[in-house]
């Protein structure tokens, strides 16, 4: 389900950089395994976001501490 409410923009992380491993591709582009926020914080990859049939992300189905990090990459907080 897609929020009409709530805009895409709040669960989005500007990754820094990248660390770790290239565990997959999406789109031609590598996904890696950690990325690092300008903060410091470290997320590790947990899958790709949903989209509906109009082509929104659907924020609604991340869980809590998952956020998108562009092209459509979840991660969530790393320990």
């Amino acid at each position: 389900m897609v929020s009409r409410n709530v805009p895409h923009e709040y669960f989005l992380i500007d990754a820094a950089k990248t660390d770790g491993p290239v565990v997959g591709h999406l789109r031609g582009k590598p996904i890696s395994a950690l990325v690092i926020d300008r903060n410091g914080s470290r997320y590790r990859f947990v899958g790709v976001a949903a989209r509906d049939g109009r082509g929104r992300l659907d924020v609604l189905s991340l869980k809590q501490g998952e956020w998108i990090v562009a092209p459509d990459l979840v991660y969530e907080e790393a320990a």
